[in-house]
C-alpha cells in the first residue's frame, strides 16, 4: 500500500503539483477545514483511497522566512555557465515534500506540505534542472543535523550554502571545510553568497571529488555531513559507498542528508 501510495504521489508532485489551486480548495472547504478539503481533492486527483490528512501540514510562511538564512542572505537572479540562481514559488494549496518520512500508526508515511499563501524561495538550476533549493524540506531535514555540528566540520557538496551558513552562526564551530566537484557551483557561492556570511573567515571551499578528497584525507575532522544527491533514487547508492568511511575515519562523525528517509529503503 504504501509504494502504491508513494509512486502516485511522487508522479503528481514531480508532473502536477500545482493541479490542485486555492479556487478549488475554497469551493470544496464550505463547513470543513482547508485540509479536509485538500485531502478529498488529493484523494479525487490521485485515484486512491487513503486518509490523506496524515500526511497533508498546513506551514507558517512566518516558520520559513524568519529563518537566519532567509532574513540575512540576499539572492539576485544570474547565470554562471551551467548553473543559474533563481527564484521559485509554491502556490497557494501547491503540494510539496516537507520533511523526512514518519511512522505514523504503524504505516511509514511521507509528509506533505502546503501554504495558504503564495511562498517564494531561492533555488539552483543546472541546465535548467533544479538542483538545489532552501524549501521548507531542506530547512526542517538539515535541522537536526546543524544542532549536532561541532568542531571542525567538512560538509561535503557546496549546494546553496545553507548548511554551511547555518553551522557557521554556531560558536562551538570552528572551522568548515566545503567541497564540490563542480567548480562553477563553487566560483557562484564565492561570488554571490560567501561575502555576505557573517563568520566567513571560518569556511574554507575546496574543487575537489569527494571520495578522492576522503581517500587522501591529512586533516582530522570531528564532523563530516554529506549533502550530494536529490533524494533517495540516487542517494542510496552514494550513502553506502560514503557509508565505507566511516570505519576508516573512527574519530569522525558522519552524518547524511534525508538518511531518516533512506533508511525505510535499506
Amino acid at each position: 500500500m504504501n509504494q502504491i501510495l508513494l509512486e502516485k504521489l511522487s508522479n503528481y508532485l514531480n508532473n502536477n503539483p500545482k493541479e490542485i489551486t486555492i479556487n478549488q480548495v475554497k469551493k470544496v472547504a464550505k463547513g470543513i477545514p482547508d485540509k479536509v478539503a485538500l485531502s478529498y481533492l488529493l484523494k479525487e486527483y490521485l485515484e486512491y483511497d487513503f486518509d490523506y490528512t496524515k500526511i497533508l501540514n498546513e506551514l507558517n510562511v512566518k516558520d520559513y522566512i524568519n529563518n537566519e538564512y532567509y532574513k540575512n542572505i540576499i539572492f539576485p537572479n544570474k547565470k554562471y555557465n551551467s548553473w543559474e540562481f533563481k527564484h521559485e514559488k509554491y502556490n497557494s494549496y501547491e503540494l510539496f515534500v516537507m520533511d523526512d518520512f514518519k511512522e505514523i500508526d504503524g504505516e511509514i508515511l511521507p509528509q506533505i506540505g502546503y501554504f495558504n499563501k503564495p511562498f517564494y524561495y531561492p533555488a539552483v538550476f543546472e541546465n535548467n534542472r533544479l538542483w538545489m533549493s532552501i524549501t521548507p524540506n531542506e530547512i526542517n531535514t538539515m535541522k537536526n543535523d546543524i544542532n549536532d555540528a561541532f568542531g571542525n566540520v567538512l560538509v561535503i557538496g557546496v549546494g546553496m550554502l545553507y548548511y554551511t551558513y547555518m553551522i557557521s552562526l554556531k560558536a562551538n564551530v570552528k572551522s568548515i571545510t566545503v567541497i564540490d566537484i563542480d567548480n562553477n557551483i563553487i566560483k557562484m557561492s564565492k561570488d554571490i553568497l560567501l561575502p555576505q556570511f557573517k563568520n566567513k573567515d571560518k569556511i574554507k571551499i575546496i574543487n575537489c571529488d569527494a571520495f578522492t578528497y576522503l581517500d587522501n584525507l591529512k586533516e582530522e575532522y570531528n564532523f563530516i555531513y554529506v549533502d550530494i544527491w536529490h533524494d533517495v533514487s540516487d542517494g542510496l547508492p552514494l550513502y553506502k559507498k560514503f557509508k565505507n568511511y566511516e570505519s576508516k575515519y573512527p574519530k569522525s562523525i558522519f552524518r547524511y542528508w534525508i538518511y531518516k528517509s533512506m533508511k525505510y529503503y535499506l
